[in-house]
């Protein structure tokens, strides 16, 4: 490989040595001569000039040197690559996709903290954005991470984490704190009114109209007129899932800590 990439050199040097023993190639047949006239304001056409025209010293140097560069790159770029190799550049696979501390971390903190966005991750990581994202989308392109968009909000899961759609989204409403404090009041208080989630959240009405049209939608929760009242309750799905938790749901204002119940069944490891 060596041996090539000196070849190589060489050639180009003695082509441009060979340019420069051309004399006068550039300015061939032009001859520069006062002007003895006034400008007529006639046009004329330039006479091409073909490479067929050119001496073939000229024509042989051309090709030389519009060939040489494309034989030679080959060679040139593994040489690069066997530099470069040794100095710890790699490609990343899915199955070295953990060897990496960080990832390894980042991905032991998506397990723990399901449906997390990624300014959370941010945080718990204490890392940078552009350093968040590139790791982030290494872990989503081997297939480890995945992602889910609920509520303009997009949560990462840990692929072998085998949750439901269902589950996904309410993992992801956790991670909001006023959703998250609704989902208690709701499996604490069945048939609760927005009358009553407004005076326990110190909120006006229609922002809890808000949350509960999303949550609705979502099939978290369902909600049934009772006269000049609707309730609210959580739907099946959603009480069956947050009721087996085994130490009930994260504390308020704090979700995603270690604090944070491991759902039974769904214990990941880290590979």
């Amino acid at each position: 490989m060596v041996r090539w990439s000196r070849i190589s050199s060489l050639l180009l040097v003695a082509a441009a040595f060979a340019v420069l023993a051309i004399p006068g190639a550039a300015a061939a047949r032009y001859v520069v001569e006062p002007v003895t006239e006034e400008y007529s304001g006639e046009t004329y056409d330039f006479e091409e000039k073909t490479s067929r025209d050119l001496p073939l010293r000229v024509m042989l140097l051309r090709v030389m040197l519009m060939v040489l560069p494309a034989c030679f790159f080959p060679g040139e770029l593994l040489y690069v690559l066997s530099v470069l190799l040794p100095f710890g550049f790699r490609r990343v696979t899915r199955r070295t996709v953990l060897d990496d501390d960080f990832r390894l971390d980042l991905y032991r903190q998506i397990a723990a903290n399901p449906g997390a966005g990624a300014g959370e991750l941010g945080e718990l990581m204490d890392a940078s954005r552009g350093r968040l994202r590139y790791h982030l989308n290494t872990l989503i392109r081997e297939g480890k991470v995945v992602t889910v968009d609920y509520r303009n909000r997009t949560g990462h899961f840990a692929r072998n984490q085998r949750y439901t759609d269902l589950e996904q989204r309410i993992l992801i409403s956790l991670r909001e704190e006023l959703s998250q404090t609704i989902l208690r009041h709701l499996l604490g208080s069945p048939d609760t009114t927005r009358s009553d989630l407004a005076e326990h959240l110190g909120l006006f009405g229609s922002a809890i109209s808000r949350q509960m049209q999303e949550l609705k939608a979502g099939g978290i929760v369902t909600a049934e007129r009772d006269g000049r009242f609707v309730r609210y309750r959580l739907s099946e799905g959603a009480r069956d899932f947050l009721n087996r938790y085994t130490g009930g749901l994260p504390t308020p204002g704090h979700p995603g800590t270690e604090g944070y119940p491991v759902e039974k069944g769904h214990e990941v490891s880290s590979s």
